[in-house]
């Protein structure tokens, strides 16, 4: 029996920031970081233990937006920071941090684990970053939706850290409301 995808809860920045962060992505690969290729370009939220219903992501956007509020909507990006993929032991999503929360729902969690920094995705990580790489760009971004990412590896998993070929596929968008 095949294992399912792991999903992963994501922020997708509008279409916009892609230009930036694919040539940021190429500078990565050009100095020599081999993932920089391996994750695409969104900001994972939480890892997931089930499949979340329209209505909640729905929701999910709804305060995302109300959470961003205070910095008049908009989500600016920061240094880069690493953010732990916890279905992948020793795996971290690289790139600009963002300051992003799951808001709490008012009926309870939905049934997720929040992932600590967000970081928008610009490379896929086995250790530390070397020094020395080009520095981010400075993104900021208002339109921007939520969705369920499926992230699993192409390989069968031979237990080595230089494996970065991976394979995701993006859900349905759930844009957070103006």
């Amino acid at each position: 029996m095949r294992r399912p995808f792991p999903r992963l809860l994501v922020l997708v920045p509008h279409r916009d920031v892609r230009l930036p962060m694919r040539a940021w992505s190429g500078s990565l690969f050009a100095a020599g970081l081999q993932g920089a290729w391996s994750f695409p370009w969104v900001v994972p939220l939480a890892t997931l233990d089930r499949k979340l219903s329209d209505g909640e992501l729905k929701s999910l956007s709804r305060a995302l937006r109300e959470h961003s509020r205070t910095s008049g909507g908009k989500f600016t990006a920061g240094p880069t920071a690493l953010a732990p993929l916890p279905f992948f032991p020793k795996a971290f999503a690289f790139g600009p941090s963002l300051d992003i929360a799951i808001p709490a729902e008012p009926e309870g969690p939905p049934p997720i684990k929040p992932i600590s920094p967000a970081v928008l995705g610009s490379a896929l990580l086995y250790a530390p970053p070397p020094d020395g790489l080009p520095d981010p760009p400075q993104i900021a971004f208002q339109a921007s939706a939520l969705a369920v990412m499926r992230f699993r590896p192409l390989s069968p998993g031979n237990g080595h850290d230089d494996d970065y070929s991976f394979k995701w596929e993006i859900g349905k968008l759930h844009w957070l409301p103006k």
